[in-house]
């Protein structure tokens, strides 16, 4: 049981250390090969792409309800936990949420016929803590004094923390001038984890007169996979260690969905339902439970503080039936589905409008976004985003991608303004260099307007229109708009044959009036 409880501690620490990510990066569109993870159907500019491990890719998010200022109060010689002033921060139901994602490898190349095949390797580390405000108030402050003769009932408690890779294999597809649709399948290989099955539930009375407590337990279970091995434990060494990082029998299956359907040259909609899966726990399994039960707390005799310890487990512990078993068990993924509606206002500038969904222990967290996107060129896009996040205010993000050559760099941050880490309640950070080579072909190179730009030609894109060099003023759709040109005389075979005929007859009249007049 302690052990129990310091893995709870520990992964509950991590996760407030380190969330639903923010929309700064995902308005980017189809800028980087990293927003095809985000949505399958984004097809990025290019042929062939290749991440390296690491620098291709990490991205960090944060979402927490109460910052370090608002947890710690600062005296002259110290620093303490403020439980107080954490209560009062609270809302009634909050979440403590993290995720770690590192790029470790991908590959991706775009056929002749127009889709993408890619394949990708992500290392991520999640963890979720779901909690009632009424549970730390119970809890940390004086309980059964501020909840006399009332039943507190802490539900909706949920808890999950996980370690996995995922192997995914996926091809994004135009089906026609409208509509792309994209799919990847994933093998995910699981390393740690610890959860508390939603459901879980705890009914509390204090009694004002004789201060005893009423309590009942539903549902109360915690499971682990993969602890021991970590820590070495129980007949495990590094090289049990080293191998379970490799390759063990925690696996399971994924899949992301995604499409882009264009209404329009002004409108289109992308949406995307991304990790519908599960990993199935099977090795160094450690399942602790606590029976449904129902039972009266009178507190302990003053006489017998002498053995505080042993006093606690007979007169509490001891009401707690607790069992323990090795049974595997199947851990869902938190499904995460985003929306977004784009108003293409030019080729350069795109409006987005999105909604985002993530289901944590069988709860809809929600997130709002709006941004604008801004091509400059080929080689450099930037956005930039306010987000609603759940359980947060508005914030204000922005990303940016950037290329030279094969070589793309990209970043996006939100939480940019009036940033301080002790005040920080989320962010999310996203950085890596990608390699992106050749070019995807344009369709409108067989049209009487090419789209391509000439070598040594100035301006804003110079094309040719009806065989001459011509400067465009600006891009709108498939169209672009140049000067009006002057007006040009039709040359064929048939007018050129028709004037002949006229000249040789106003030649020939002009002839014999001549020879009259002599």
């Amino acid at each position: 049981m302690r052990k129990l409880v310091i893995t709870i501690l520990f992964l509950t620490t991590f996760t407030i250390l380190f969330g639903q990510t923010s929309l700064s990066f995902q308005h980017l569109g189809n800028a980087t090969f990293q927003n095809n993870m985000i949505n399958p159907a984004l097809i990025p500019e290019g042929r062939f792409f290749i991440g390296l491990p690491v620098i291709s890719g990490i991205h960090v998010n944060v979402n927490n309800k109460v910052s370090y200022n608002e947890a710690f109060t600062k005296y002259s010689d110290r620093v303490e936990i403020d439980v107080p002033k954490i209560v009062g921060n609270l809302q009634n139901q909050n979440m403590l949420s993290t995720k770690v994602q590192v790029n470790l490898l991908h590959f991706g190349y775009r056929l002749n016929s127009g889709p993408l095949l890619s394949f990708v390797v992500n290392e991520r580390v999640e963890g979720d803590f779901l909690y009632p405000k009424e549970m730390v108030e119970y809890i940390f402050t004086e309980g059964n004094f501020n909840f006399l003769n009332d039943d507190v009932k802490i539900s909706k408690i949920g808890f999950r923390a996980s370690h996995f890779r995922e192997y995914g294999l996926g091809i994004a597809a135009p089906v026609n001038d409208q509509l792309t649709v994209g799919l990847r399948g994933k093998f995910l290989v699981g390393f740690a984890n610890a959860s508390v099955p939603g459901g879980a539930k705890v009914v509390l009375n204090s009694d004002g007169e004789v201060f005893q407590i009423d309590a009942e337990w539903k549902n109360a279970s915690m499971r682990t996979s993969g602890f021991d091995i970590y820590q070495k434990e129980n007949g495990y060494d590094d090289s049990d260690l080293q191998s379970h990082l490799i390759m063990n029998g925690n696996t399971g299956f994924a899949l992301d969905i995604g499409g882009t359907y264009k209404l329009n040259r002004y409108y289109e909609l992308q949406g995307s339902i991304v990790d519908i899966g599960f990993i199935s726990w099977k090795e160094n399994i450690r399942n602790h439970a606590v029976a449904d039960t129902s039972f009266r707390y009178n507190g302990v005799n003053l006489a017998e503080l002498e053995n505080i310890r042993q006093t606690m487990e007979d007169s509490l512990f001891s009401k707690f039936e607790t069992t323990e078993n090795t049974n595997p068990y199947k851990g869902w993924l938190p499904v995460t589905a985003h929306g977004s509606w784009i108003y293409h206002y030019s080729p350069q500038t795109d409006f987005y409008v999105t909604v985002g969904s993530r289901m944590v222990q069988r709860q809809f967290k929600m997130l709002y976004g709006a941004g604008v996107t801004q091509k400059f060129g080929r080689a450099f896009t930037a956005s930039a985003s306010v987000t609603k996040l759940p359980q947060q205010f508005f914030n204000v993000g922005a990303a940016f991608a950037a290329k030279g050559g094969p070589v793309q760099m990209y970043m996006a941050v939100d939480q940019i303004i009036n940033f301080s880490v002790p005040d920080s309640k989320a962010i999310d950070v996203r950085f890596g260099m990608n390699f992106a080579f050749g070019q995807r072909r344009a369709k409108e190179e067989a049209s009487g307007l090419s789209r391509s730009p000439i070598s040594g030609a100035k301006g804003l894109d110079t094309n040719v229109f009806l065989g001459k060099k011509v400067k465009t003023k600006k891009r709108d759709g498939i169209y672009s708009i140049i000067k009006r040109q002057k007006r040009r005389e039709l040359k064929n075979k048939r007018t050129q044959r028709d004037n002949d005929v006229k000249k040789k007859s106003l030649t020939g009249r002009s002839g014999k009036k001549n020879t009259d007049n002599e």
